[in-house]
């Protein structure tokens, strides 16, 4: 669970995010404050860092972004 937004993937998401990351990539993370789940579902041997990866950024960015949207 996220207790503070810090540098990263986790500058967007508010505190008490959480999720769970699997053992090719795939994740998800639930941001209860900002009623949003985000799942990314990645099949990739050595994908190194999933939580910190520029592909989890770009979606999350991705998905915010058309979320805010009227």
């Amino acid at each position: 669970m996220l207790k503070t937004p810090h540098d990263g993937v986790a500058a967007m998401l508010s505190p008490g995010t959480f999720g769970h990351g699997g053992a090719w990539g795939t994740q998800a993370w639930v941001d209860p404050v900002k009623g949003v789940a985000y799942v990314l579902m990645v099949q990739r041997s050595n994908f190194p860092n999933s939580d910190a990866s520029e592909v989890r950024r770009a979606f999350q960015q991705a998905a915010a972004k058309a979320l805010a949207k009227p």
